[in-house]
């Protein structure tokens, strides 16, 4: 059925444009609700997620941290037993050499 205007032009086009306008608007009125909750979904999952992996990497260099941190403790704590050890040889050696010295007999003088 086409109805002419008065320029001679078809009214099915018009009728066409507002039938599509209208069904449009029902579509976005129909599917908008689901397509925020679908993009609110996603954004929470989204969060969770990089949270978690946040999360996970803290505890991974808190870890690693850790771990570099005990073994300079102990590194450092082998080092200065050795010192020791050196420190109480040297006072032994020390120790023996003055004794040495007390037992020689000097030269004797006139």
């Amino acid at each position: 059925m086409h109805i002419r205007t008065e320029n001679g032009g078809s009214s099915s086009f018009l009728i066409g444009l507002m039938t599509g306008g209208v069904i449009g608007a029902a579509l976005a009125i129909a599917f908008a609700p689901r397509l925020a909750a679908e993009l609110g979904e996603r954004v929470r999952t989204s969060t969770t997620d990089l949270t978690y992996a946040a999360s996970q990497r803290y505890r991974d260099v808190s870890t690693r941290i850790a771990d570099a941190v005990d073994g300079a403790t102990t590194k450092g704590q082998a080092v200065r037993d050795d010192v020791a050890d050196a420190v109480g040889r040297g006072a032994r050696e020390v120790e023996q050499f003055a004794m040495a010295a007390k037992t020689v007999p000097g030269p004797k003088r006139s």
